[in-house]
């Protein structure tokens, strides 16, 4: 879990761009309505970033073609949305940030009653975050699985006074204090958890400390910006 993105691998814009809108003209439900948008957006930006994340969005659109929600390809809001996300696509180096911006979209589409003013507004949050910021809410999200992902670094705790700053320090080692302390007040102030500070002395209990911190809102971002899978 680093803050630093990987850099994605380069190839012919041309030729990635070709391979993004035929993979998207082979899904049923939304590739005659995506592919349009594509090639007008990839023609105006002319950005290999873009093209590398469309190809891989048609494909998981494709994995997941039976659950796409089909009327609201249709719609004015889809169309909008589409533009949105790939404009900010083309302006996103961190592969964390691209990561989000793709579940964001996917689970919209899947969406029993899709929400354009949700998907468009947490798209923005991402938008306006660093890599660090996604990381965070998502061992927010579920803390015990990013503990086991990391080996068990932080387990079920000693009883000893410690911080919220310290139990992530170990589930993220590359991070310093000033990232962490920041990453969270930002956090915070987006209004996506509870807790104002991490330095305050508590309890060791474990990974569980780190549980039941994010508001209504930090659950919803979490859960956009989680792969459907």
């Amino acid at each position: 879990m680093d803050e630093h993105a990987d850099p994605l691998k380069p190839t012919s814009a041309e030729s990635t761009a070709q391979v993004a809108a035929m993979a998207l003209d082979a899904i049923p439900h939304v590739g005659s309505a995506l592919s349009s948008i594509v090639r007008t957006i990839i023609a105006k930006r002319q950005n290999q970033r873009l093209s590398q994340f469309i190809e891989t969005l048609a494909k998981r659109l494709q994995q997941l073609d039976d659950r796409i929600n089909s009327e609201f390809i249709g719609t004015e809001e889809f169309r909008d949305m589409a533009e949105d996300f790939f404009s900010k696509a083309a302006d996103t180096r961190q592969q964390e940030k691209l990561d989000a911006f793709r579940s964001i979209f996917l689970n919209t589409v899947l969406a029993n009653h899709p929400s354009y003013d949700d998907a468009v507004e947490i798209a923005e949050l991402v938008y306006r975050w660093q890599a660090r910021h996604v990381i965070l809410i998502r061992i927010l999200a579920d803390p015990i699985a990013a503990d086991r992902e990391m080996g068990g670094v932080v387990g079920p705790g000693s009883g000893r006074p410690t911080s919220i700053s310290q139990i992530i320090r170990k589930l993220l080692p590359n991070w310093d204090d000033d990232q962490i302390d920041r990453t969270w007040s930002d956090l915070y102030n987006a209004k996506t958890h509870r807790t104002p500070g991490t330095k305050t002395m508590i309890t060791d209990d474990g990974i569980r400390q780190l549980e039941n911190r994010l508001t209504d809102f930090g659950k919803k971002v979490a859960n956009y910006i989680s792969d459907p899978g």
